[in-house]
């Protein structure tokens, strides 16, 4: 039988930032509890998906609690940091770049590096430290999945990742790393 995933309400606000306690946080449209088995109802008849297996009634509450702040944006980001590298645009299948003489980061611009930091800060106010720290160690290899030596870490005390190294993206298979070639910087700001 199958029984609608109630989320406890009261339990996820208490573990968000103060800021964020009244923001919506339905995000649970379709998914229905199987005792601690967390499914999702099937795409137009299809069959319904095992989402999570929660281990007890405290697990269930910071999966519940980690769903929500993968939507949850932060009121007051943290200042975005400056990329070397930027891509202007194309031409004939090429990047353009603009660079910066002045930079926090020397990769190239990763689209996942602020929302990852964001969910870590709202997962660090809620989650007990052991929990947390796994979920940093996850999301440190998701960064450093395309590089060939890890080239970020996560700076526990600031709450944000940093470089390590120097070494370049790539994806595996091909070896291709995304790096501005002579001739493709258009213009150098500070």
């Amino acid at each position: 039988m199958k029984r609608q995933l109630i989320i406890d309400d009261s339990f996820i606000r208490s573990h968000l930032p103060e800021k964020l306690r009244n923001q919506p946080i339905g995000f649970f449209h379709g998914f229905y509890l199987d005792g601690l088995t967390i499914l999702h109802e099937g795409e137009r008849g299809g069959k319904d998906i095992i989402i999570y297996q929660a281990e007890d009634e405290e697990d269930l509450l910071y999966w519940e609690l980690e769903e929500v702040c993968y939507g949850l944006k932060e009121k007051e980001p943290f200042p975005r940091k400056t990329w070397r590298y930027y891509r202007d645009h194309a031409e004939n299948g090429q990047w353009f770049y603009i660079e910066h003489r002045h930079y926090d980061y020397n990769a190239i611009e990763d689209s996942r590096l602020s929302g990852f930091e964001s969910f870590l800060r709202l997962l660090k106010y809620g989650f007990p430290q052991d929990r947390w720290e796994k979920k940093v160690e996850k999301y440190t290899g998701l960064m450093n999945r395309w590089y060939e030596i890890p080239h970020w870490d996560y700076d526990y005390e600031n709450l944000c990742f940093i470089e390590i190294s120097d070494s370049r993206e790539h994806d595996r298979d091909d070896v291709i790393v995304e790096e501005p070639q002579p001739g493709s910087i258009i213009k150098v700001v500070n």
